[in-house]
């Protein structure tokens, strides 16, 4: 309603609430260049006598300025949105947000364009949202690989809190959330219709929540759930459009990782493949590389290598022997001791199976190659194929060798039986300083102490369950 004061504003009781320069008001008058927002929409008071045009505007060619400026512009700063607010006291709050928003943005898609994995994406991401948000928890939830069942699962969580309490999510909000695509905001659930029934919600006093979808540009893989126990209206409209913005950001981040993931796991069932076609071709060395691979794996633990260095391992156990693809059946199947022209031949292996990964281009494959060309190499530098001494020899090359020697030792060939793995664990401690690395002698003859040098069963990977419940 227009006035001779100006604008006059009264809110009818509307859902979102109306503000006048962000002080929510229910009646009021606005002046030229005060800021009204109704929900998500921004209107602006001018004064009709006051005209803008850009008549007048020119162009200067850009020989005649005379200064350039010349500076490194961190993006996620937004100095100019600071520098815009100085002389606008009306418009502060809402560059101040504005800036708040960007620059979280900003930070959230540099930490989620790094992430190559599930389980580190979902880490940055909830980490981003208890930093950002008033949130005492918050929770990534996606939907099974089949859709159409409807079935849920807490891919993970995270609390402000440091004890163990229960934290369940509710199942209802959650599909409702993905099944429809839009976000939920309650300022106080306690008392909110919509969340009534739930048991999540109501039993552990939950006050404000949020949810929003985790899209990719043409599907809901999930959602983001955050809620308060500490107190009503923890959360606004404006955490409600940043959390979505994250979610946007997460669901294409994620689905990223795992269309890299089915490529991975592609090329690791292709490597199982050779790795088997390897073995099938020597009948005497049946799983043979499964077992190396495993015991490579231990090996590895118990030198306190990482988690992925580990799979590194295992991974290179699988392909050490996968030149012998180009060795001839009549050296590789021979029932009887090698010549010393075979034994030349059978040497080439490691070179020829570095040559065959090699045009396989991977990071993963190639980050195995030093233990497939150097797993045959000696401390002493009596091994094949390049004579390599002491640490020249690749870290890979040497755990490898000690792997590999164990398990030929303790397997039947067709010249000899199998040896009893106590004997081969002590002529894996004599060659100490001559064949073997000392340091992987030492940390094999701990886990031949402990059981767990010999494969008995080759093991299978098993997942945690994830430490939150989603309920009604």
């Amino acid at each position: 309603m227009l006035s001779a004061e100006g604008v006059r504003i009264k809110d009818l009781d509307s859902a979102n609430g109306t503000f006048l320069n962000e002080r929510p008001v229910r009646e009021a008058t606005a002046i030229p260049g005060d800021i009204v927002r109704l929900g998500s929409s921004i209107l602006e008071v001018r004064d009709p006598s006051v005209t803008r045009a850009t008549e007048g505007v020119e162009m200067h060619d850009s020989s005649t300025v005379e200064s350039v400026i010349m500076r490194r512009i961190e993006p996620s700063s937004l100095e100019w949105l600071s520098s815009a607010a100085e002389g606008s006291s009306v418009e502060l709050a809402l560059l101040q947000r504005a800036q708040r928003h960007l620059s979280t943005l900003h930070r959230v898609s540099e930490m989620l364009a790094g992430g190559r994995d599930l389980q580190r994406l979902t880490d940055a991401t909830l980490r981003a949202i208890l930093e950002v948000l008033p949130a005492d928890r918050t929770a990534i939830v996606l939907r099974r690989e089949d859709p159409l069942s409807g079935a849920l699962e807490v891919l993970a969580a995270r609390s402000r809190a440091t004890s163990a309490e229960p934290f369940t999510v509710s199942r209802t909000l959650v599909s409702d959330v993905i099944a429809k695509g839009v976000s939920v905001f309650a300022h106080d659930a306690s008392t909110d219709a919509r969340f009534a029934e739930g048991q999540s919600i109501i039993g552990q006093h939950v006050r404000s929540v949020m949810c929003v979808p985790l899209r990719t540009t043409d599907e809901v893989l999930g959602a983001l759930y955050v809620d308060s126990l500490s107190g009503v209206g923890r959360f606004s409209e404006p955490d409600l459009e940043l959390l979505a913005a994250i979610g946007n950001q997460a669901g294409v981040a994620m689905h990223r990782v795992r269309l890299m993931g089915e490529l991975e796991r592609l090329l690791l069932d292709t490597i199982r493949a050779i790795a088997a076609t390897v073995d099938a071709r020597d009948g005497y060395t049946h799983r043979h590389s499964e077992r190396v691979a495993a015991l490579g794996g231990r090996l590895a633990r118990e030198l306190g290598m990482t988690d992925e260095e580990r799979e590194t391992v295992e991974l290179s156990g699988l392909l050490h022997d996968v030149g012998k693809i180009a060795v001839p059946d009549s050296i590789l199947n021979k029932p009887g001791r090698l010549t010393a022209e075979e034994f030349v031949e059978m040497q080439k292996h490691p070179v020829h199976g570095a040559r065959i990964l090699e045009n396989i281009q991977s990071p993963t494959v190639k980050a195995v190659l030093p233990g497939v060309q150097y797993h045959h190499e000696k401390w002493d530098g009596s091994g094949y194929p390049e004579g390599l001494q002491g640490e020249t020899i690749p870290l890979l090359g040497r755990l490898l060798g000690v792997a590999d020697f164990f398990d030929a030792l303790t397997s039947a060939r067709s010249y000899r039986g199998a040896m009893d793995p106590i004997d081969a664990i002590r002529l894996i401690e004599t060659g100490a300083g001559t064949h073997f690395d000392p340091t992987i002698v030492a940390a094999a003859v701990r886990l031949f102490a402990r059981g767990l040098l010999v494969i008995e069963t080759l093991p299978s990977e098993i997942r945690a369950a994830a430490p939150v419940r989603l309920v009604e």
